[in-house]
């Protein structure tokens, strides 16, 4: 069995994402310029170390390899084999890159959707320095861009994603970034690469966001935390369970969840 899971607002929390929570009953497990800037409620850390002891767990995030190997305490004290970052482009067993999903990956992007430079030139026709504030290409594969939410031209962004569409691409919009990705970049690929890769019958997925859908998709029980884009997005699903609690709290909700139903098989 695998459990595999988004990171950011699934699992770890920043002080604006933590809900209600107080932070001295959170344990910080991530650290930039020598600050601690995510953490994790103390009884997620307890049931993820109980997942951890009947399966597998595959970490499963937007963030480059850099921003990955921040959150020093998932590298250290769970030490996954596998790891999905770059919101699938890149898999990493041991710390390594895989080679073999890292090419196919890359010539699937090459044949089916538009270059990144035609993306960025589309996206460049309706930017403005009033509600852009970064543009990054991440991994040499997708674009993670920092905005001013409450400044976003909705209308203009939604005329945008059809646009993205016909060229192969796709549009999501988290907290305050807006990602532009290849539909041949999913986390639901990666994980069906990893599951051949273990040998695993059952996957477990968590996730808040819409680029985590075809995690959740791809998975035998899937279940996201009712804050996220995903809950926001949808009042229900055929496949996905939604918490009941927010912030942090839905960490420990969605474990027991997964827990519980893993007992019982």
């Amino acid at each position: 069995m695998i459990f595999a899971s988004d990171l950011d607002q699934t699992l770890i929390y920043s002080v604006r994402s933590k809900g209600e929570i107080e932070l001295e009953e959170m344990i910080p497990v991530e650290r930039y310029e020598e600050r601690y800037i995510s953490y994790m409620t103390k009884p997620a850390i307890q049931k993820l170390q109980e997942l951890v002891s009947i399966m597998r767990f595959v970490p499963v995030t937007t963030r480059i390899p850099e921003q990955y190997n921040r959150i020093f305490a998932i590298r250290e004290q769970f030490r996954p084999e596998y790891v999905i970052v770059s919101n699938g482009g890149t898999v990493l067993r041991n710390g390594e890159i895989d080679q073999e999903w890292h090419s196919f990956v890359r010539e699937a992007v090459r044949e089916h959707c538009a270059e990144h430079t035609e993306i960025a030139s589309l996206f460049a026709e309706i930017a403005s320095t009033h509600w852009v504030k970064s543009t990054d290409l991440c991994d040499e594969l997708f674009y993670s861009i920092k905005v001013e939410r409450d400044q976003l031209p909705h209308e203009t962004l939604e005329e945008l994603k059809p646009k993205l569409a016909s060229l192969g691409w796709s549009y999501s919009l988290q907290g305050r970034k807006i990602y532009l990705v290849p539909e041949k970049v999913s986390k639901g690929a990666a994980i069906q690469y990893v599951k051949e890769k273990l040998a695993s019958n059952f996957v477990y997925a968590a996730g808040d966001s819409l680029l985590d859908e075809s995690l959740l998709l791809a998975a035998d029980y899937a279940i996201s935390p009712v804050h996220g884009e995903l809950g926001r997005s949808y009042s229900a699903h055929p496949h996905i369970q939604f918490t009941q609690a927010r912030g942090a709290l839905a960490s420990e909700e969605l474990l027991d969840s997964i827990l519980e139903h893993a007992r019982r098989l």
